[in-house]
C-alpha cells in the first residue's frame, strides 16, 4: 500500500482545508506509542523534574522515529514539497469526561511562521470517535484571510490562550474528523477548527506533528528550532535539531529545554 496520498486527496486537501481518517499506525503500533507516553507521564506525576510533553522527539527515539515515519512524512511532502521540517510536537489530550474543549481558530494566527505553507498530522493514540469531541473542521475556511482573534483564557480551553475566532463561524457547515487509533488527519495552517468535550470513559490522545515547508520562516523571534524530516534545507531559517543519542541523557535534556523556550516565546510574542 502506498503511503502516498494520490491526485484525489490532494485536490481535496487544497479544496477544503483538511483531510480525514487515514490509517498510519497499526493499532498495536499506536498503542505502544500510547504506553511511552503514559510511562513518562508516570514520572512527572511522581513529582520527578522531568521536562514537559512538548517535542518528546527531542528526549525519546521512539518520538523520534515517529515523527520521521514515512506513513505520516509521505502525505505531508505531497503538499507541501519534497522538503520539509517538523517545527513541533505537542499533544491535545482530553481526560475522561473532563469538559475540555477547543474553541474555533485557525494555527496561522499565532504561530509565526509564513508563508502559511504548514500543514498539521493529528495522529490518535486512542479513540478518537464521535463521542470524545473529535476536531471539526470548517470546510474551505483556509482560503480566506487570517480572522480576528480573542483571548479568552478559559480554564477548560485546551488552547494556550484560549484562543477564539471573534467573527461568525457557520457552525452548520463543520465537518466531524474522527479518528481511530492509529489514524491520522491532515489540516493547513488557516484552516478554521475546534473540537467539543470527551464525554467516553477513556481518555483522548492526540498527537500533534506542526509541518513547514523548508522556506517557511518563523517571524516572531530571530531564531526558532525545526527538525529536517525529508529532503534538505538549503534556506536555514531554523536551527535544525539532532537525534538523541540515548533516551534523556544531558544533550537531550539541553537540546529539548532551548528547543521549547524558543517556541514558547513565538507562540506567545
Amino acid at each position: 500500500m502506498s503511503t502516498h496520498l494520490c491526485q484525489i486527496e490532494v485536490e481535496s486537501f487544497r479544496e477544503r482545508g483538511y483531510l480525514g481518517a487515514r490509517r498510519v499506525l497499526s493499532e498495536a503500533e499506536a498503542m505502544r506509542c500510547r504506553r511511552a507516553l503514559e510511562a513518562f507521564e508516570a514520572i512527572r506525576r511522581d513529582g520527578a523534574r522531568t521536562p514537559p510533553l512538548t517535542d518528546l522527539h527531542l528526549l525519546f527515539r521512539w518520538a523520534w522515529d515517529l515523527v520521521h515515519d514515512a506513513r505520516i512524512v509521505h502525505p505531508v511532502t505531497d503538499l507541501l514539497g519534497p522538503n520539509v521540517l517538523l517545527w513541533g510536537l505537542n499533544w491535545f489530550i482530553k481526560e475522561a469526561r473532563d469538559g475540555k474543549f477547543v474553541t474555533w481558530h485557525q494555527d496561522a494566527t499565532y504561530w509565526g511562521l509564513e508563508p502559511h505553507d504548514v500543514v498539521t498530522a493529528w495522529v490518535a493514540l486512542s479513540d478518537a470517535g464521535p463521542a470524545t469531541g473529535p476536531m471539526k473542521f470548517i470546510p474551505g475556511s483556509h482560503k480566506g484571510p487570517i480572522l480576528r482573534h480573542a483571548n479568552t483564557w478559559e480554564d477548560d480551553n485546551l488552547l494556550t490562550r484560549g484562543q477564539m475566532v471573534e467573527d461568525a463561524i457557520d457552525e452548520s457547515s463543520a465537518m466531524p474528523a474522527p479518528l481511530a487509533a492509529g489514524e491520522m488527519s491532515l489540516h493547513h495552517v488557516r484552516t478554521v477548527h475546534g473540537s467539543t468535550p470527551n464525554m467516553t470513559d477513556d481518555r483522548r490522545i492526540g498527537l500533534v506533528l506542526r509541518y513547514c515547508a523548508t522556506h517557511v520562516r518563523q517571524v516572531k523571534i530571530s531564531r526558532d528550532t525545526a527538525t529536517l524530516v525529508a529532503g534538505e534545507d538549503t534556506y536555514g531559517h531554523f536551527d535544525l535539531m539532532q537525534a538523541p543519542e540515548c533516551d534523556m541523557g544531558e544533550r537531550e535534556m539541553a537540546r529539548h529545554r532551548d528547543s521549547v523556550v524558543r517556541t514558547s516565546r513565538a507562540i506567545m510574542g
